[in-house]
């Protein structure tokens, strides 16, 4: 979903300085500092990182009339268990013997692939930050990486105990400084992050093929409004959408499994997906 989020910002303008927005995705400084780097041991929230971070992606002086965005995203848990990456918490395999709430509160799991609240601590004083959740059905999730953890029932066991962590963090943090008060020293506060259901977004939810342009369309104009943007249409921000081709989870897991994993489904009721009062549209209204 990131390329279509980059696609909306590098679709706006400054409306007071008829100037486009500078766009970033996947700035190699913030990127090593959020989720590790195998040439710094250094922790997330360390003063001197977070300065260094700052000087490294923040504009110049000459350019701070101008808008910056730089997109970040990452998966929670993030990468295979096997996988050689530079995140400063690697992968568990012992999770799979722990209970949802036991991942939810273990200090290893709270730091992969980032501590969110030493991150959101650590640069909320300076820059504008909003987050977007992406949510996938739970049983999608599952049987696109049933290989993983020792099998779907291993794999939703982990993905249990972080929807959990996730959710904890989210409903603890659901607003921030309005757009720009960070920068500007001002005060207000503003929905710090929302949700966005992709299967809400596939023409296979849909009768027409216009009604699921119309959803696209719906959510990019919310996006927008929520990340405070003057542009809310954006007629190829989905170009480089794909959807999934892959047959049901039930074929793909079998009936018995499936059935298994509704427990799993029934237990985060409440839970996941997050939801808050101003995520109010159809297209909103994710299915777990």
């Amino acid at each position: 979903f990131m390329p279509v989020i980059k696609s909306l910002a590098e679709h706006q303008v400054d409306p007071v300085t008829g100037t486009p927005y500078h766009v970033v995705k996947g700035h190699d400084v913030l990127r090593a500092t959020i989720f590790g780097s195998k040439q710094s041991s250094l922790p997330l929230n360390d003063p001197q990182l977070v300065q260094s971070t700052l000087e490294q992606i923040c504009p110049s002086p000459n350019e701070s009339w101008k808008k910056h965005v730089i997109i970040e995203g990452n998966s929670f848990p993030s990468a295979g268990p096997d996988a050689d990456n530079s995140f400063r918490v690697q992968r568990q395999r012992d999770w799979i013997e722990m209970t949802p709430e036991q991942i939810a509160t273990s200090e290893v799991a709270l730091n992969h692939p980032t501590n969110l609240y030493q991150f959101y601590d650590a640069f909320s004083p300076y820059v504008d930050i909003k987050f977007i959740v992406l949510h996938r059905p739970y049983l999608d999730t599952i049987a696109s990486k049933m290989d993983w953890d020792e099998g779907p029932e291993g794999h939703s066991h982990v993905i249990s105990g972080f929807l959990l962590l996730l959710s904890r963090f989210l409903m603890g943090h659901l607003y921030g400084a309005a757009p720009d008060a960070a920068v500007a020293g001002g005060g207000g506060s503003a929905p710090l992050w929302t949700i966005v259901c992709a299967d809400k977004l596939s023409s296979k939810e849909y009768d027409t093929q216009q009604q699921a342009v119309a959803a696209q369309e719906h959510v990019l104009s919310y996006l927008a409004n929520f990340l405070g943007w003057p542009q809310q249409s954006c007629p190829k921000c989905f170009n480089g959408w794909h959807e999934s081709d892959k047959t049901s989870p039930e074929e793909r897991m079998g009936e018995k499994t499936t059935k298994i994993l509704m427990d799993k489904v029934n237990a985060l009721e409440g839970i996941w997906p997050p939801r808050r009062r101003e995520d109010d549209l159809p297209e909103q209204q994710c299915r777990m």
